[in-house]
């Protein structure tokens, strides 16, 4: 404490000195100082607007440019990163994200593209933050979502080794340790049969690297896709086998709160692409993906 009240003493004698040290300038000076304050202050509104001015404009600029971009699309399209459909670290490669994109490019249908997970993309579509998602579509979706068209059909089913189980069966499956993903209604069929112990996975790679540790006795997969993302895991093909569980279509879906959905010309071009080129899209990106 005593050190500190001797730094404030020291400071109010330097500004008592400073003080009497400006009482004695001479009025010359004092008249110089006050005519460069006077140019000093006719300057600087000048230089400081250049310096202000010119980055809020180029803000400004760059914020209608993107408010422009949006304001030419009707919302934003968003896919599952899941692998084939959308691939986590390239999310513009994929059947999904690929197809949709060709589909409104097609249908000369202005739309942004993004990924979110799985859940997410089901409430956009329900509260209208995401205008379009491809699906396997139910009930419950058709209530806050259209079905623009079908667009192809997936096959649902486990992976596992051949060295555990040489044919693998539904009949085989009671107590095993199955890996499901998240949100996934593809094996809808298998879980109300409550002869597997589910168990939960964010992703095809989690289940796929737990299969391989021996954690999951099989692991949901689906085809398209099953062959490219076994072998994009690095895992040998020929060690596993598929068990096919389940199919069922996969739709377009429309959020109904969409600006989209009330834009009928442009519904009936994506209609006219889905049946046309996009279906032909399709059937490349089938095997390319297979």
């Amino acid at each position: 404490m005593p050190v500190q009240m001797l730094s404030w003493f020291r400071a109010l004698l330097n500004l008592a000195s400073w003080k009497n040290v400006e009482g004695k300038a001479d009025a010359a000076s004092r008249n110089t100082a006050l005519l460069a304050q006077s140019k000093a202050q006719k300057c600087k509104p000048q230089s400081f607007s250049s310096l202000f001015w010119l980055p809020c404009l180029l803000s400004c600029l760059l914020i209608c440019a993107v408010t422009q971009v949006r304001a030419n699309s009707l919302g934003t399209a968003f896919t599952v990163p899941v692998a084939p459909w959308t691939f986590p670290d390239q999310p513009s490669r994929g059947l999904a994200s690929e197809y949709l994109r060709f589909l409104f490019a097609d249908a000369k249908v202005p739309m942004q593209f993004d990924t979110l997970p799985y859940v997410r993309v089901i409430h956009g579509l329900r509260d209208g933050s995401n205008s379009a998602a491809m699906l396997i579509p139910d009930a419950e979706r058709d209530t806050f979502a259209l079905r623009l068209c079908e667009v192809t059909t997936i096959r649902s089913g486990l992976l596992y080794k051949k060295s555990r189980f040489k044919n693998l069966s539904e009949a085989d499956l009671k107590g095993l340790t199955v890996g499901i993903h998240r949100g996934t209604h593809a094996l809808d069929k298998l879980e109300k049969s409550r002869t597997i112990q589910p168990y939960i996975i964010g992703s095809i790679e989690q289940g796929l690297k737990m299969l391989q540790l021996d954690r999951l006795d099989a692991t949901f997969i689906s085809s398209p896709g099953s062959d490219s993302v076994v072998r994009d895991s690095g895992l040998r093909t020929d060690d596993y086998a598929w068990l096919e569980i389940d199919s069922a279509p996969v739709v377009i879906y429309i959020s109904r709160k969409a600006a989209l959905a009330f834009d009928e010309a442009a519904l009936q071009r994506l209609r006219t692409s889905c049946a046309g080129n996009a279906k032909k899209k399709m059937v490349e990106l089938m095997v390319k993906y297979h």
